[in-house]
């Protein structure tokens, strides 16, 4: 199979969209951060709950699909050895220099006078070691070590040949997805963790990561042969549709509340929402990005390179300029658009000057090396 472009650039979007995101939270009603303003907007809440709604299970979807084909083209002494370099150090960086800026914040509003030794050495224990934003990276690093475990041949069975491919082979991925994330919701609740790994998200994003694995051997879903403009539309107007109810559901019946105190029908429905959404976003966004981002231009190449150590050092500047900016009288539109430029600028910035030309720098970020 030739490189996807589309599908490097798409996963770079899912990343960098995280950016606007994390500065979006601050302002918007109904959902719940380390640190927000006072002021806050509906509309941002809306637009938050979109990105939520897909952007993660999209990024994984996309890092299964690309771990097959890794492995198959390259083999397991490669994957494992760049799983090691391009996630675990990267993460293991993050976890130490990133993660507990977002606690210390946090702590300082309640505790102006709070020192950071002090900070630390209650931040490093068992019990209240977190991950910030890194989590995605223990996520992702565990995936792969999962993933390096299942016998290959699983995924080249005979039987997933009696599968036609198409609708059949999205509502399969849908329906295991469902069914996957619904078994562990009866054991488990969002809120449980272990070493700072959310149970039910862990098995969520999971979930995703081996749907594109299949994605990859079945060609399919990731790779679409054809495409339409009614079938495009069709795809947006369902996504537009689940989503709404979806984020309806997210207020009303959160996740963390265990499934045996809640409406069990209300609740499969839930989770049956927060599995199609990601699949039908990813299919309106792999459509888009086909027909305008899979071409192989300089701008796309840096920002396939840059997306990682850019995500990675933008949420602590956000935090901060949110700790900042909280005490300032501006408007709340003001104070957004000036955060995602400030944010985007500084993260950049740092990139371009600091990280990518600097080999101590970027073994630590997971580039490679020039």
């Amino acid at each position: 199979m030739e490189r996807l472009v589309y599908l490097d650039n798409l996963r770079s979007f899912a990343l960098l969209l995280g950016i606007v995101f994390h500065a979006a939270i601050v302002y918007a009603t109904e959902i719940k951060y380390a640190i927000q303003d006072e002021t806050r907007s509906e509309v941002l809440s809306y637009f938050c709950y979109w990105i939520h709604s897909y952007r993660m299970p999209m990024f994984y979807m996309i890092s299964g699909f690309f771990s097959a084909m890794v492995w198959t083209k390259k083999g397991s002494s490669f994957y494992l050895e760049a799983r090691f370099k391009r996630v675990l150090v990267p993460t293991i960086f993050g976890l130490i220099f990133f993660a507990p800026i977002q606690y210390y914040l946090t702590e300082r509003i309640k505790n102006p006078n709070l020192e950071v030794l002090t900070f630390l050495e209650y931040f490093f224990t068992k019990e209240q070691f977190q991950h910030s934003h890194i989590w995605f990276l223990v996520d992702l690093f565990c995936f792969s070590i999962l993933y390096s475990l299942i016998p290959k041949s699983f995924f080249t069975a005979k039987i997933w040949n009696r599968i036609h491919k198409g609708l059949i082979q999205y509502l399969l991925l849908v329906s295991f997805c469902f069914l996957f994330v619904l078994f562990f919701h009866t054991q488990i609740s969002k809120g449980e963790s272990y070493f700072g790994i959310y149970k039910l998200t862990f098995v969520f994003q999971f979930s995703f990561f081996i749907a594109g694995v299949f994605c990859f051997h079945w060609k399919s879903i990731l790779v679409p042969k054809t495409n339409s403009f009614l079938k495009t539309l069709t795809i947006f107007v369902w996504a537009i549709f689940v989503y709404l109810v979806f984020k309806d559901l997210e207020i009303d019946d959160p996740l963390w509340i265990n499934f045996q105190y809640v409406n069990v029908w209300i609740r499969s429905l839930h989770i049956l929402l927060w599995v199609i959404s990601p699949f039908l976003w990813t299919s309106f966004l792999i459509i888009i990005f086909q027909s305008f981002g899979n071409k192989d231009g300089k701008l796309g190449v840096y920002l396939i390179e840059a997306s990682l150590p850019i995500y990675l050092v933008h949420h602590p500047i956000s935090l901060l300029y949110a700790y900042w900016v909280r005490e300032m009288e501006w408007g709340i539109w003001v104070k957004f658009l000036s955060h995602v430029i400030v944010v985007l600028g500084v993260s950049f910035f740092l990139y371009e000057f600091l990280i990518r030309k600097r080999k101590p720098l970027r073994f630590l970020f997971g580039l490679k090396n020039n």
